[in-house]
């Protein structure tokens, strides 16, 4: 097959869309596809065995105009290409094509948000409305979008498509095995999202804080994109938040690093289509709170993974520590295989095969 792949831009040390293409992209051209990529972007770190083409018509348009501009560019060069076959990971309407909504569905990500849709994103929606409307099958990541799509375009074809484990965890955490939580062996707790504003930074905190009046000593490692984008979201300086035992870091690869020795992630995001923090957390033997807008929670086994509202720190905090100690309480055979399970349902071989087969039957 010839498969072109659509995006608004292409950033090569970009975030969790980039990450993910470097691995499937390589695999798809590896089992003899030719593989296009058309982004604004596309040529710088392009993946390997790929073809790359700049879009360029809409860079000096401010958006949305541009954004409209871009995806119309695309097809054009999916055309010249003569692609047989076009998965679009972003709002690009062409006909049918392949949707993958890596993003979630924009109405309900502007509700979960609480915002009122300025101008600009009221046109993006429209775009992506354009989109969802021309494709032969939509592949959302988890059931939560699932739904979405379904209430937005009822009857439209969808495959089911969670995200793979890029990088499989070199090792199996198991809960509470470096012994009784102590000043001196505090419970230690990861909060990592790009996005400090949508993925909670400062709810973490605010979960973390209600531990502490509960007896439980406690360490919590943050990751954002950087340590300012972290202050601000969460209203107070890394020098303040470390006297609380709160750690902030930048987006330095450390998380996963850190997983080997974690006791707990923290999870509280407004909108997650899946969420590949959760899954790697839970790989590695790392049990997840989280809320119910993260899609990956409801394919996680319920000893690793549990969901609350945001908004009540305290309850989270509690039922945080009840998945703790119920993880604990697994024997150490139990909870490896619990891992396995995770690891073994998210495989990236079984993810790229399921693409090649759903655009296999969809040919433009």
């Amino acid at each position: 097959m010839r498969i072109a792949v659509l995006l608004d831009q292409w950033h090569a040390d970009g975030g969790g869309l980039e990450q993910y293409l470097h691995f499937v992209l390589p695999e798809l051209v590896s089992r003899g596809h030719g593989v296009l990529l058309a982004a604004r972007g596309a040529t710088s770190g392009t993946p390997q065995g790929v073809t790359a083409v700049d879009l360029r018509r809409g860079r000096l348009l401010p958006r949305p105009w541009s954004d409209w501009q871009e995806a119309r560019e695309a097809v054009r060069v999916a055309d010249h290409w003569n692609a047989d076959r076009v998965w679009g990971l972003r709002a690009i309407p062409c006909k049918g094509s392949v949707w993958q909504p890596m993003g979630g569905s924009s109405p309900d990500v502007q509700k979960a948000r609480g915002r009122v849709p300025s101008r600009r994103t009221r046109a993006l929606m429209r775009l992506e409305e354009e989109t969802l409307r021309a494709a032969a099958c939509v592949l959302p990541m988890s059931p939560m979008v699932a739904r979405e799509i379904e209430k937005r375009a009822p009857g439209k074809q969808q495959t089911m498509l969670p995200l793979p484990l890029l990088l499989p965890p070199s090792g199996m955490q198991i809960p509470g095995k470096r012994g009784r939580i102590s000043e001196q062996t505090p419970l230690r707790i990861l909060h990592c999202g790009r996005d400090p504003l949508r993925h909670g930074a400062k709810a973490s905190v605010e979960w973390f804080r209600c531990l502490k009046p509960r007896g439980i000593y406690a360490r919590l490692d943050l990751w954002a994109k950087t340590i300012a984008h972290a202050e601000r979201a969460i209203g107070a300086s890394a020098e303040m938040l470390f006297t609380e035992g709160v750690v902030l870091h930048p987006w330095d690869g450390g998380f996963r690093q850190a997983l080997q020795s974690a006791d707990l992630l923290f999870h509280p995001t407004l909108y997650d289509s899946f969420s590949l923090v959760c899954l790697e957390a839970a790989a590695a033997g790392v049990p997840v709170m989280t809320t119910r807008m993260a899609g990956v929670a409801e394919l996680l086994p319920s000893a690793m993974c549990a969901t609350e509202p945001r908004e009540l720190p305290d309850v989270a905090a509690a039922r945080g520590m009840e998945l703790f100690f119920g993880a604990c309480a697994y024997s150490e055979e139990a909870w490896l295989r619990l891992g396995e399970e995770v690891r073994s349902g998210f495989q990236l071989q079984e993810h790229v095969a399921q693409i090649e087969s759903v655009l296999e039957r969809f040919p433009r």
